[in-house]
């Protein structure tokens, strides 16, 4: 009988190790899976699913020195916002969205414009903000300098953001963007 007893209290000891062991796994193993669909749900050309951008410039086709606007769309999905480039005087908001365009050639007349921004609760941040959701518009006039040659010229830039849904952030993004114009002759 001795023997039957040590049996029994080895298979409860192994027995205890593998319900642990499928205890650990059920509660930390699939969740874990469960959280990698909705991860790889931000992975694509700009590590982010829920984000697209265009750019395009207009007109298209100028003199040296001529202007053109720079229009740049994002495209959000449902549920997701991005911050405003702009934030009240008195509140420096880190979360603001950045634009930049990489080119000694092109120079800047005026500020960014952008869609109309919402006033909303951010749960995240836990406080009002500037938001743009499903599609903003951002642009900006340029300039060409006067000594350009006729071609075509690319235009490239990073547009730096943050994307949350007002459970979480995601941590600040560099997307690149580029689109070209066209320098025709010289100006008369």
């Amino acid at each position: 009988m001795k023997g039957f007893f040590f049996k029994i209290s080895i298979l409860n000891s192994i027995l205890s190790k593998w319900t642990s062991f499928f205890l650990f796994i059920f509660l930390f193993a699939v969740p874990t899976v469960e959280a990698i669909p909705f991860s790889q749900e931000f992975k694509k050309d700009s590590d982010l699913i829920n984000l697209k951008v265009k750019s395009i410039v207009d007109p298209e086709n100028i003199k040296p020195g001529d202007r053109f606007v720079l229009y740049i769309t994002i495209e959000l999905s449902e549920g997701w916002h991005i911050y405003s480039l702009y934030t009240e005087e008195f509140e420096k908001q880190p979360l603001a969205t950045k634009i930049f365009l990489n080119s000694d050639i092109f120079v800047p007349n005026g500020l960014w414009e952008e869609t109309p921004y919402v006033m909303e609760w951010d749960g995240a941040l836990g406080k009002v903000v500037k938001t743009h959701q499903k599609v903003v518009e951002f642009q900006r006039w340029y300039s060409s300098i006067d000594s350009l040659s006729s071609g075509s010229y690319k235009l490239k830039g990073d547009i730096i953001f943050r994307a949350c849904n007002n459970k979480i952030c995601n941590l600040p993004k560099k997307i690149s963007y580029e689109t070209k114009v066209n320098i025709l002759g010289h100006k008369k």
